[in-house]
């Protein structure tokens, strides 16, 4: 059982989180930089692109992405339906050969927690998110927290307009949107979702006797902003957005789960939120446009796994950041500084086996021992970064960024270039070439740890190489072929030295040894297209191909092995149809390669010691420790599905309404996503991705 992650258990409640491939649509206008604000723009937005003109990723407008099959209305479920990306656990976004917990989240200029619930919606109303931007390598200065990729989103401003109120119901999630007008200069808007799963799971799960629930999934988000149009040159914007999880299970005592690790006895649970609120003002002069932003970010994990872990942790960012971007003859020039200060308080009663389960099977829990921590950190983080976009000729640009970092934690100093040069070398063709050094924080609090981690742990780093052609001209097709090279340094592993692997092992690390090392490597390349077509003639869609290879190396064990995100090959298509002013119909395929796993091919019977410290084997065993072939040795089948969405516009009672009708997984295709084990792992069943058959949806949204 990974002690450190509570998501595998949750995955075994069939048809509670959507963990299978979730599908969307999204568009980039190439060329602009700006996306659409207002709904008088959208007739220029039905012809936004897939393809985006940015070089560290795409750029996409969410007008659209509603309409497609399998994303819910939820523009940021996108994500999926992009070259190189791979949802961890269902909602966790993996980019081009990264650990999802190697990106960064960023909303209006600020850092946000995360962007997606544990049931894979995203923490924003759909109805809100003017654009967002997934960058997947060497992307620009301002970005230094992140070696795998960063989404970027753009939350739009309260338009200047009566009061209206939009509500949105589902099976799923409820919702309100209020957007009014205060002054003639000044607007607001404020919006509400609830998740409402937890009022029929039980009913939907049925007489299940391996658990029952303490907490049923529960979640909800908040997005507010305030924007006041000073005058002509001054503008003040106040914002606020959060987001809350909760789930918890008991597993029962003779349930398979507990008969293979005991220390499952007991609660398994998990509960988070995050609440951001900052204070931007944006200044136009003769300088160009300078942003000042000062911002709070409370975010809090408890998470409870039986007898393994019990933590309670918060941490409270306090950020200040000037920016200015300003035009000069020759170019655009995009410069600023940011000063953070983070508080991390904790309280961990837990196992003292340590493990990082992207790199090694983690040995059971029930040999170690339980320790105790209680503690508060410090830290302070000062950047600098500035980035020239410099039109070298009217066939050649040329980008020139860097990023200055520092912190007083593990006093490490980062000067990393960002480099990228697009040519332009012949009529409604480009190559692009891009270069950029990143490293980022420590995602998992047991790293910093005395008692548990590694204070002398170093931050990870990585090294992005891009090369790439784009075609974009006339017509309504357009395309980009980008290849890509990754490689990372100084990722954490585990000690082997520190893990206790059998009850009679009474061998005691040195007490200076830390659990943790910078051993870890990784690898990762491959080639992406992306074919898109603009809306004409009443339909659009777009089809994007991947194929990468993605590795890693255990520089202790000496290990090389292909990481738990190597898909091979990924394969989406996405299509929408206008049938009339009022019926739109929309297909979405996705395709992708088996992902892997590692086989359990014995177990060894774990019996209790007796008074002399043996195995005493006239007893009943404690427990079965499976014996595991080589790490990520084997691959599952390889998934396919395809969605179908149906939507009818029109009014109710007066007021717009749209009902859209869903089909997830329209062949019925059955996709195994673990294989469960009885007490002693002699025999076997697959468990497969939510939906197993085809499932129907329906939504409706109306606007008063």
């Amino acid at each position: 059982m990974k002690a450190d992650n509570c998501f595998p258990l949750l995955s075994i409640l069939p048809a509670v989180f959507f963990t299978s491939t979730v599908l969307s649509s999204e568009a980039t206008q190439v060329g602009q930089t700006e996306t659409t604000k207002v709904a008088s723009e959208v007739e220029e937005v039905e012809k936004i692109r897939v393809i985006g003109a940015k070089d560290s990723g795409l750029e996409l407008s969410s007008v659209k992405i509603l309409k497609v099959p399998g994303a819910g209305n939820d523009p940021i479920r996108a994500v999926e339906s992009l070259p190189g990306v791979v949802l961890a656990n269902g909602f966790a976004p993996a980019v081009r050969g990264s650990s999802p917990n190697d990106m960064y989240y960023q909303s209006d200029g600020v850092p946000i927690a995360n962007v997606f619930h544990i049931d894979s919606v995203s923490t924003f109303h759909p109805n809100l998110i003017q654009s967002f931007e997934l960058k997947t390598g060497a992307f620009e200065a301002e970005f230094s927290d992140s070696i795998g990729g960063v989404i970027d989103t753009t939350l739009r401003e309260p338009e200047i307009k009566e009061l209206t109120t939009t509500l949105d119901l589902s099976f799923l999630r409820a919702g309100v949107l209020v957007e009014s007008q205060l002054t003639e200069d000044s607007a607001f808007y404020l919006a509400f979702r609830q998740s409402l799963i937890h009022l029929y799971i039980e009913n939907l799960i049925g007489d299940e006797e391996e658990f029952k629930f303490q907490q049923a999934p529960i979640n909800d988000d908040y997005q507010f902003k305030y924007l006041n149009n000073i005058d002509e040159d001054n503008k003040l914007v106040v914002q606020a957005t959060g987001s809350n999880d909760d789930v918890g299970l008991l597993f029962a005592d003779d349930s398979t789960e507990v008969l293979q690790n005991p220390d499952l006895k007991g609660t398994i649970g998990f509960k988070q939120y995050y609440h951001n609120q900052s204070v931007v003002w944006t200044n136009f002069s003769n300088l160009g446009e300078t942003i000042f932003t000062v911002g709070r970010l409370e975010q809090s994990n408890d998470l409870v796994i039986g007898q393994i872990l019990n933590l309670d942790a918060t941490s409270i960012d306090y950020l200040f950041k000037v920016e200015n971007l300003q035009s000069l003859e020759s170019g655009e020039l995009h410069f600023g500084a940011q000063i953070r200060n983070q508080n991390v308080d904790y309280v961990v009663t837990g196992k003292t086996q340590p493990c990082n389960e992207e790199f090694e099977v983690c040995p059971p829990s029930y040999y170690s021992d339980v320790a105790f921590e209680q503690s508060r950190i410090d830290i302070q983080f000062a950047t600098l970064f500035a980035q020239y976009d410099w039109d070298v000729s009217t066939d050649w640009i040329l980008k020139l960024g860097a990023t200055f970092d520092k912190n007083d934690y593990t006093d490490e100093t980062f000067l990393e270039p960002r480099v990228a040069l697009k040519w332009q070398f012949k009529d409604d063709y480009r190559l692009k070439l891009a270069y950029g050094k990143h490293h980022q924080w420590f995602r998992q609090y047991k790293y910093l740890s005395e008692t548990f981690g590694a204070p002398s742990l170093q931050l990870p780093q990585a090294e992005h190489y891009v090369l790439g052609l784009e075609f974009e001209g006339e017509s309504d097709w357009a395309w980009r072929i980008e290849t890509y090279y990754k490689d990372m340094s100084k990722l954490v592993v585990s000690n082997p030295a520190t893990q206790t692997t059998s009850l009679s092992n009474t061998h005691q690390a040195p007490s200076d040894m830390e659990y943790y090392l910078n051993e870890g490597e990784g690898t990762a390349y491959g080639v992406e297209v992306l074919v898109n077509k603009a809306i004409s003639d009443k339909w659009y869609g777009w089809l994007s191909i991947a194929y990468s290879k993605t590795e890693r190396i255990n520089k202790i064990t000496k290990e090389e092995f292909s990481y738990e995100y190597d898909l091979p090959w990924i394969v989406n298509l996405v299509g929408n149809y206008e049938i009339n002013d009022k019926w739109q119909l929309g297909v979405r395929w996705r395709f992708q390669s088996g992902a892997l796993y590692t086989p359990i091919v014995d177990a060894e019977p774990v019996y209790p010691l007796d008074e002399n410290g043996t195995a005493d084997e006239s007893q009943q065993p404690l427990f079965y420790d499976p014996v595991e072939a080589a790490f990520n040795s084997d691959r599952f089948d390889n998934f396919h599905r395809m969605d179908v969405r149906l939507d009818y516009q029109t009014r109710w009672w007066g007021y717009e309404s749209n009902v859209y009708f869903e089909v997830l997984n329209l062949y019925g295709k059955k996709s195994i996503q673990e294989y469960d084990y009885n007490e002693d792992y002699s025999d076997r069943e697959p468990s497969y991705q939510f939906p197993e058959s085809p499932i129907p949806s329906i939504g409706v949204q109306m606007i008063f």
